[in-house]
């Protein structure tokens, strides 16, 4: 029923917790488990198979040199010979009922394409900040239980469900991740968000269960302030490429490329007027960090845009 795919880099000292709770899922369906070595210089791979030869789970671990979760996680959709894929990250713990109550949710509507659930941090003291922009970190509830979300919203990556058959008709039709996610320590980001747009314009439903818990470790050393403004900055490196989903919006590329410019202006002001406010709240900071990034990131990637824009409506309204 559920192919997990676990993509990895350097993810050895997270590892035993996350293959451990795999390891002990309790449910009455078929699955297996894909380990992704996404171009690890630490021991990922052996450490993975030392500890997976010892259990009586079905398994199979494959390293894949081009950096890139998305293009890690494409090659384990192509090994993965179940229904539904279960996206895994190296520093989840799945609650023991995860696959159990997943499967059952997706057995029961055809609709949904994809269903996240709630990551939970352990235990641990954690600074005010943290606790309001968390959701960056692939934490908390993701919308009303069990009901589709929003057009253009998304789930988080961890934790989450997709219908492999979705990314089979995709691939069919030409589809391609534009955007590649994280590479090794770079912050990039969005591919996950970019998945969640194409399954929406496939016809399907995002769905969030609240029922659905994982935990979530997150190192200390993500937990500053400074850090979280990278990541702000690696998520804010896709734009404006997953504007180019919004088809449905423009009947051309003449108005798409008229609403990026008209975007990319609003942008102007808006660094002109982070850049002149003192930033002495961290709200301001990050309005900031996030507007300058969105404006170099507008330059490097207008072209990429359109091109995506053209291809996806050729994908999507054929």
């Amino acid at each position: 029923m559920v192919s997990i795919i676990l993509c990895t880099y350097n993810g050895e000292k997270k590892l035993p917790r996350t293959l451990n709770a795999i390891i002990n899922q309790k449910t009455r369906y078929p699955w297996e488990l894909i380990v992704i070595d996404n171009n690890s210089n630490d021991n990922s791979f052996s450490f993975s198979n030392s500890q997976l030869r010892k259990s009586n789970i079905d398994y199979r671990i494959e390293q894949f040199p081009k950096p890139g979760k998305m293009f890690a996680f494409w090659y384990g959709i192509s090994l993965a010979k179940y229904d539904f894929i279960l996206d895994c990250d190296d520093d989840n713990e799945f609650f023991q009922d995860y696959l159990e109550l997943g499967i059952s949710i997706l057995l029961s509507n055809e609709k949904i394409g994809a269903l996240g659930g709630q990551g939970i941090l352990p235990k641990q003291e954690v600074p005010q900040w943290f606790k309001i922009y968390s959701k960056s970190f692939a934490l908390g509830p993701q919308g009303r239980n069990l009901e589709p979300l929003p057009r253009f919203a998304h789930l988080y990556g961890a934790g989450c469900f997709y219908r492999k058959s979705i990314f089979l008709e995709l691939e069919k039709k030409g589809f391609e991740s534009l955007l590649s996610c994280r590479k090794g320590e770079e912050l990039s980001s969005g591919g996950d968000v970019e998945f969640c747009h194409a399954i929406q314009l496939e016809g399907y439903d995002l769905i969030y269960s609240e029922s659905l818990k994982f935990y979530h470790y997150i190192d200390k050393g993500r937990i500053d302030f400074d850090y979280y403004l990278r990541l702000k900055a690696g998520i804010s490196s896709s734009f404006p490429i997953l504007n180019s989903y919004r088809i449905d919006n423009f009947k051309t590329q003449k108005e798409f490329k008229k609403d990026l410019w008209l975007i990319f202006f609003i942008l102007i002001k808006g660094l002109v007027k982070t850049a002149l406010l003192p930033r002495n709240t961290y709200q301001r900071k990050v309005d900031y960090i996030v507007v300058r990034a969105k404006f170099w990131s507008f330059l490097k990637n207008y072209q990429f845009a359109l091109d995506g824009y053209t291809r996806n409506k050729k994908i999507f309204e054929s």
